[in-house]
């Protein structure tokens, strides 16, 4: 079969993460499928060896641009491709629609339940592309249960091809070992208003009241959220233990994460929640909210902040940091579960089964063990 992916909105982050190692796990799953990557000069990953690339140039810039890619560039490049086949790596894409089966990645629904967060064109957009895409996708693949329940308890009528693909986390297995004698930091995030990099800084305060060793490093802010950020801290008192950063690099990233004592992830809304499943297959003490996509891929083997209260989430910071070698291990062997290969296996059974779980399709089946 040959299997095209668009790739046209992928930029450096999640979505750029598993166009990556869809492919790897794909090309491990069905060596002999042909993978070809529809991308253009703005499209942002490095594909793995195997995978053809072919970049197209909308006639335009900006959003018009954009939009072109989305619509008749995806269509035009099916076409020529001879594409059996067509993965939408964002949700609001293929607009016009494709002249193959086409599934399209579902990562969340925030827009719609956390609104708040976004601004109301933004909204606006999602609420629009989503819809055409639920309508005119064949298969529909969540990247949680969280999302699949989501997506159909106010649409029963897209169960029938609606499917969940949860992402996988073995691409840590070839993460560099971090240096032995590092200083010991915790790790958070700060690029998204879901992330509550406010609510890790107001328990850190409380943190550090029975610890004076450990340093927070908060990743991904804005210049203006590390202006808003660095007044707090001020106020605080903690400007020698937390350190505000930028968007890293890939590079940077991997060894900032690799190199953490702790994982602090108190998101209130997650699609599936990566860093928390990738902090366990490295082993690293967690801590988590209780958003419902958490809790399915951590299973319980991490530290659950009850609310996000100064008190509560200091609390769950300690609790973690108390974990023995044999929790951790535990984690590491439940976060195992979560692979790339399981992904691809699931997203090509959907579209050669019209959304219909893996096992119904002609693939050979795969033990994934118990994944709550």
């Amino acid at each position: 079969m040959r299997i095209v992916f668009d790739a046209f909105a992928v930029r450096t982050g999640t979505t750029a993460i598993v166009l990556e190692n869809l492919l790897k796990g794909w090309s491990q799953l069905a060596a002999d499928d042909e993978l070809v990557v529809l991308a253009s000069s703005s499209s942002e990953f490095s594909p793995p060896p195997g995978a053809e690339v072919k970049l197209v140039e909308p006639p335009t810039g900006g959003h018009l641009g954009s939009l072109w890619l989305r619509s008749v560039g995806v269509r035009r490049g099916c076409r020529d491709a001879r594409a059996d086949a067509l993965v939408s790596l964002v949700t609001a894409s293929s607009l016009l629609g494709a002249t193959c089966p086409r599934a399209a990645i579902v990562y969340d629904l925030r827009h719609e339940l956390r609104p708040h967060q976004f601004s109301r064109l933004r909204r606006l957009a999602r609420r629009l592309s989503y819809a055409w895409t639920f309508r005119t996708a064949d298969a529909l693949c969540c990247i949680s249960e969280r999302t699949l329940d989501d997506l159909v308890q106010h649409r029963p009528r897209l169960r029938r091809k609606a499917v969940a693909t949860r992402l996988g986390a073995d691409h840590t297995n070839g993460w560099p070992a971090p240096a032995e004698d590092r200083a010991p930091y915790a790790l958070a995030f700060g690029h998204f208003a879901n992330k509550n990099a406010d609510a890790v800084i107001e328990a850190w305060a409380e943190f550090c009241r029975e610890d004076s060793e450990m340093s927070l490093r908060l990743v991904g802010m804005s210049a203006p959220d590390r202006e808003a950020a660095a007044r707090r801290v001020a106020e605080l008192g903690l400007g020698a233990r937390v350190t505000l950063m930028p968007w890293l690099d890939d590079d940077e990233f991997v060894a900032c994460f690799a190199g953490a004592s702790l994982i602090v992830f108190p998101s209130d809304f997650e699609g599936f929640g990566l860093p928390a499943v990738e902090a366990m297959q490295l082993g690293l003490p967690l801590v988590i909210s209780r958003d419902p996509a958490l809790a399915e891929v951590t299973g319980g083997h991490c530290a659950t902040a009850a609310d996000l209260s100064p008190s509560t989430l200091a609390h769950a910071m300690r609790e973690a940091l108390e974990s023995t070698q044999e929790d951790r291990d535990d984690a590491r062997r439940y976060a195992a579960r979560f692979q790339w290969q399981f992904m691809a296996a699931d997203v090509r059974g959907a579209l050669l089964g019209g959304g219909r779980p893996t096992g119904t399709s002609p693939l050979p089946s795969i033990d994934r063990g118990h994944v709550n």
